[in-house]
């Protein structure tokens, strides 16, 4: 029955090449747009189990209390030319931009509230920042000792405002928090010889964030171009190097679309997808072009060669696939959701390889054979003519 259905799909890529490769780039097509719209976790949180009693007493804290991930936006010294930098964080200069920032910030989107050191100094001079260092150092040094570590660090070289948020683990409301938050701060009055940084929990997600998005990318461009070299060692010819790559592409952009649909997000391990694929998938490409090529110089036409190619190598791929989709399938089982997250998109990425090499390969190697490689000899004659008239 599967050898049947194996012979059916060799014979209709032979006559319908071009047909399925239509198909098959406006299906891509399709599931790229919607891939473009993935989610990406960053949240610690999501990635335990949903109805551990932590997780849920964390959501309902929320809820009913407001934000609990805090951004700390710190103050420091740096080395500065300036002649009017400032050497000691108790500067006057300083007060002013953390008072600055703390009504500045209060009125960013998802700010539940802000708080700073300066209210200690307004309160102790007439509600005003005081504007000499002499006044701020005897007002911090008539403040009791145990809370005088929470204004200034020991140096005197750093304070910090608190703004406690509201935008949970939502990368977007993050995004958009952590940058509305560094645009307050970039027009910010900083004095020279001071730098505001901010870290804390949404900063951290959003860095995660672009980070995952960055290392995505290179291990994705650097696992292509590393595995078509390969390729092109082996096979010796452009076109024949990146057919059995192109499957696995399309795979990777297809199973993107796919969790977008099942919304399965992109987490700290779902972010490898396209590598473990690549990794993966391509050995199915590698073996039923081997194979065809084997059958070639046997004597075989083109239709005999891709039909004993895709029947044979083909029995072999589906019983890979079953046994590798089962392994990464066991995941989904695991109590924790970014493990679950990670077996389903590999399962669904190795069936979707092992379709792309079995449907879009044979169609690629029959319009190589008949159409691109008799083209390029006629072209390579042609330009030899021309330079020997």
């Amino acid at each position: 029955m599967i050898e049947e259905m194996l012979k059916k799909i060799a014979r209709f890529s032979e006559k319908r090449p071009l047909l399925i490769v239509v198909v098959i780039l406006v299906l891509t097509i399709i599931m790229g747009s919607i891939a473009s719209n993935i989610r990406m976790e960053t949240a610690f949180e999501k990635m335990l189990p949903q109805d551990d009693e932590a997780i849920k007493t964390l959501y309902e804290v929320r809820d009913n209390f407001g934000g609990t991930d805090i951004v700390t936006a710190a103050v420091k010294i740096i080395p500065s030319e300036s002649s009017e930098k400032v050497e000691d964080i108790r500067d006057p200069r300083v007060l002013e931009l953390v008072d600055f920032l703390e009504r500045d910030i209060s009125n960013v989107e998802y700010v539940t509230s802000v708080s700073s050191p300066t209210d200690v100094f307004k309160e102790n001079n007439n509600n005003i920042i005081p504007n000499d260092i002499d006044t701020v150092r005897y007002i911090y040094n008539q403040i009791p000792e145990e809370s005088q570590s929470k204004i200034f660090n020991n140096d005197y070289t750093m304070t910090t405002l608190y703004i406690t948020t509201d935008s949970g683990s939502d990368s977007i409301k993050n995004t958009v928090l952590i940058n509305e938050i560094e645009n307050r701060v970039n027009e910010a009055p900083v004095p020279p010889g001071t730098k505001v940084i901010l870290t804390g929990t949404p900063s951290l997600r959003v860095l995660v964030s672009r980070l995952m998005n960055e290392s995505q990318l290179i291990t994705t461009v650097v696992g292509l171009l590393g595995v078509f070299l390969v390729l092109l060692f082996y096979f010796r010819n452009f076109v024949s190097s990146f057919m059995p790559l192109a499957p696995v592409i399309l795979a990777v952009i297809w199973t993107a679309g796919s969790m977008t649909l099942l919304d399965i997000p992109l987490d700290f391990a779902t972010t490898a997808i396209a590598s473990l694929l690549l990794g993966l998938g391509i050995d199915y490409g590698i073996h039923l072009m081997h194979r065809y090529h084997e059958e070639r110089k046997k004597g075989e036409s083109i239709e005999e060669a891709l039909e004993t190619a895709v029947i044979n190598t083909g029995t072999a791929v589906l019983a890979t696939t079953a046994t590798t989709t089962v392994g990464f399938g066991a995941l989904i089982l695991a109590p924790l959701p970014t493990m679950q997250n990670l077996g389903k998109s590999c399962s669904l990425g190795i069936i979707y390889c092992m379709l792309a090499v079995i449907i879009l390969l044979p169609s690629l190697i029959v319009l190589n054979d008949k159409y691109i490689e008799p083209f390029n000899k006629k072209l390579v004659l042609k330009i030899k003519s021309l330079k020997q008239d």
